[in-house]
C-alpha cells in the first residue's frame, strides 16, 4: 500500500540533515522522568471554549524518588506539539508553523526534520517512536502513529533532499461492538495499540476472531521521487505459549524493545476492575519472525532493566542499577484513576507490588496526552 507524499527537506549538505545543539533544561538530567500536563482545576474557561493547551506541567524523577518540575508552563525547550519517543528523543511539531524537528533531552541535539503543512493534520496525543535506537543509523525513520483512526505519518531521519513525509492509512479490521452499546461516535475501525520498533521494523499485536496475531511493519523511501514512501503490513499468528493459562479477567499488552530484544509485558487486572493488579507476566519474543507463527516464551527474570509502561509512548526502560532501582521490575500506571496520581511498582521475580503517590492533585485533569515518560535508554 502507498503513503501520501507530503513534503521534501532541505539538507546541511554533509550528514544529510541538519543539526544544532540547543542546551537542554537541568531538570532533563534527572531522567528517567514521569510528565504529567494537566489543568488546573481554578482556572475558568469562558462558556463553550475547550482548553488547547494544558495549564501546568509536572515531572517526576524515577532515580530521585520526588517532583523535580512543577510550573505554570514546560521549559522552554519543549515548545509547541511535542511527542515522547521510546528510544528518548522528543518529536517537535510547530504549532502555528509547519517546522518539525527532533530534539535529544540530554545532549541538546536537534535535528531539523521535512516540514508538514497544514493540510497534513496531526493530532496532539499521537503515539510516536523510531525505527532505530540510534537516530544516526542511514535508515532510521520517525513514525507518528494516530491513537484514534488508523492513520499513521512517517519520515526519514536522514537523506537530506531525500527526506520525505509519507501518510498511510492501514485497516487491521473493525473493532465488535454490541448494537445497543454503538453510539454514533463510536469508533469502528482498530487503531494500532501496543506497538515497538525492533531493527528498522514496526512489531504490534491484535486480535483477529479471538485469536492473537503479531503484525511487522516495514517502510520504505524510494530514492526517485516519482515514487512516494510505502508501507507494508506482513502478519503472523503467534504462538500457543503466549496465550495459555492467562488469568481470567481483562489484560493489558505492553511490548517493550530492549537490547535488540522484544518483550511482551502482559497486566492482569481481577475481573473487569481496572484498579485492581492482579499479577504480570512477560513473554520475550524469539529471535526471528518465522514464516507462519511467531514464537514467544515466558521469561522470570529481566536482569538489570527495569520496563517502564505507558499509553500513548508505549514503553520504554532504563538500567536498573545505575538509577537507584531494583532489577526486574515494572513501572506502570493506571490511567483509569482520577488525575493519575499513582505508579505501581511490580517486582517480577517476587510477583508483589508497591503504590507509590506521585502528586497530590485531587482535583486535576490531564490534558494533551495521558502521562508519559522522557527517558534515554543505555543503547
Amino acid at each position: 500500500m502507498v503513503g501520501m507524499l507530503l513534503n521534501a527537506g532541505r539538507s546541511n549538505g554533509r550528514g544529510g540533515r541538519r543539526t544544532s545543539i540547543q542546551s537542554p533544561p537541568q531538570v532533563l538530567s534527572s531522567v528517567p522522568l514521569l510528565v504529567y500536563e494537566y489543568e488546573d482545576p481554578a482556572v475558568v474557561h469562558p462558556a463553550g471554549s475547550t482548553p488547547t493547551a494544558a495549564a501546568k506541567m509536572l515531572m517526576y524523577s524515577l532515580p530521585e524518588r520526588s517532583i523535580v518540575y512543577t510550573h505554570d508552563s514546560r521549559p522552554q525547550a519543549m515548545e509547541g506539539n511535542f511527542f515522547s519517543t521510546p528510544q528518548g528523543w522528543l518529536v517537535i511539531l510547530g504549532q502555528v508553523t509547519s517546522e518539525a524537528s527532533m530534539w535529544h533531552p540530554l545532549t541538546g541535539e536537534t535535528i531539523t526534520l521535512p516540514p508538514i503543512h497544514d493540510d497534513h493534520y496531526i493530532p496532539t496525543n499521537c503515539k510516536c517512536l523510531l525505527t532505530h535506537n540510534s537516530a544516526a543509523h542511514p535508515d532510521c525513520a520517525v513514525v507518528l502513529l494516530d491513537v484514534a483512526d488508523p492513520l499513521m505519518w512517517f519520515c526519514r531521519v536522514n537523506g537530506g533532499a531525500d527526506r520525505r513525509w509519507g501518510q498511510h492509512t492501514y485497516d487491521i479490521g473493525d473493532y465488535e461492538f454490541l448494537d445497543e452499546f454503538r453510539t454514533p461516535s463510536t469508533p469502528t475501525k482498530k487503531v494500532i495499540g501496543s506497538v515497538a520498533a525492533l531493527k528498522g521494523k514496526l512489531h504490534f499485536c491484535f486480535m483477529e476472531s479471538h485469536q492473537n496475531r503479531m503484525c511487522v511493519v516495514d517502510l520504505d523511501f524510494p530514492s526517485d521521487h516519482g515514487h512516494p514512501p510505502t508501507v507494508e503490513f506482513h502478519e503472523f499468528d503467534v504462538s500457543p505459549e503466549f496465550g495459555i493459562k492467562f488469568p481470567d479477567g481483562i489484560c493489558s499488552i505492553h511490548l517493550v524493545e530492549s537490547m535488540d530484544e522484544l518483550f511482551a509485558v502482559c497486566v492482569f487486572y481481577v475481573g473487569f476492575d481496572p484498579t485492581n493488579v492482579s499479577a504480570a507476566r512477560i513473554f520475550k519474543m524469539e529471535d526471528s519472525c518465522g514464516e507462519e507463527t511467531v514464537a514467544w516464551h515466558r521469561v522470570d527474570d529481566i536482569g538489570d532493566r527495569a520496563f517502564l509502561l505507558t499509553g500513548t509512548n508505549m514503553a520504554t526502560w532504563c538500567s536498573a542499577s545505575t538509577n537507584n532501582l531494583k532489577g526486574s521490575t515494572l513501572y506502570f500506571f493506571l490511567d483509569f484513576l482520577l488525575g493519575d496520581r499513582d505508579l505501581y511498582i511490580y517486582d517480577v521475580q517476587e510477583q508483589s507490588m508497591e503504590t507509590v503517590q506521585v502528586h497530590d492533585q485531587l482535583d486535576s485533569k490531564v490534558v494533551h496526552t495521558e502521562p508519559y515518560w522522557i527517558n534515554v535508554p543505555p543503547f
